[in-house]
């Protein structure tokens, strides 16, 4: 194959993958607009809840913070066994879920405060949970509803060989018991930021995803950041709309195999 050609297949690639997240420059401009409208809402639901059991916070309390810094690393193999429903619950909980609330922020009787940090408390990152292998939920697409502590369905059926499709053919991607994937909603940002917003959201995400890494430490198990996947692809397995809101991680979770070199 001429080298031209080789160019321009990988140059289109790389095109393709980046191209929402650089597209959605041109719009930050605009964002001051939302500053004159109320604040986007962050307790919207609109298919059927799951609610999760309670989450065991004591079964990560073995592990202290220094300890799941220090031994953090990404891990891409994984057993193939099934993890319990409330080790999922306990691990959205601890990475994405409610740590207090604040009375009369943003107009809200009661807001909530997350276990991430997030610029002005906006919160614009939504996770999403494919689930491959936990006992007591069927496998499917969800998103977590951190305000109600429950799982909204979003499609159900394994997710897991599109998920590695979309992620350039990353088998880890597929191959443990989950696979978050956290998007930003970078109007939320926008609103009270305006064009530094959807920078603010991007780093946001980007706690969120060093929640998980620690919180997934702490239960026993292992993830990476994904970062390459078709952008577009990834929001038709999330039902998301890939313009108010866009994905900017992917994250497989599992239990980690042992003699694998990660």
């Amino acid at each position: 194959m001429d080298y031209r050609e080789v160019f321009v297949r990988e140059y289109s690639d790389i095109v393709r993958l980046d191209r929402l997240t650089w597209i959605r420059r041109g719009y930050i401009d605009r964002s001051s607009l939302y500053r004159r409208v109320p604040m986007p809402d962050l307790f919207s639901v609109s298919g059927e809840l799951i609610p999760l059991p309670k989450p065991r916070v004591d079964s990560a309390s073995r592990v202290s913070v220094a300890e799941a810094l220090l031994s953090r690393r990404s891990v891409r193999c994984f057993e193939d066994t099934p993890i319990p429903l409330d080790k999922l619950s306990t691990l959205l909980y601890l990475a994405f879920g409610v740590s207090k609330v604040e009375p009369g922020v943003y107009g809200y009787s009661r807001f909530p405060l997350r276990t991430f940090p997030s610029a002005g408390a906006l919160q614009p990152q939504e996770v999403y949970v494919a689930v491959f292998r936990v006992e007591g939920i069927d496998p499917g697409v969800y998103r977590y509803v951190f305000h109600r502590h429950s799982l909204e369905v979003r499609a159900r059926g394994d997710f897991g060989s599109s998920l590695v499709s979309a992620a350039l053919d990353q088998d880890h991607v597929g191959e443990g018991n989950i696979a978050v994937a956290i998007t930003v909603r970078w109007i939320r940002s926008s609103w009270k930021y305006g064009r530094r917003g959807y920078k603010y959201s991007l780093l946001d995400a980007g706690f969120a995803g060093e929640n998980l890494y620690l919180a997934s430490q702490a239960l026993g198990l292992g993830t990476c950041a994904v970062g390459a996947f078709y952008e577009e692809d990834l929001c038709r397995i999330l039902r998301v709309d890939c313009s108010t809101e866009i994905p900017v991680l992917l994250m497989p979770v599992g239990v980690p195999r042992s003699g694998c070199d990660y």
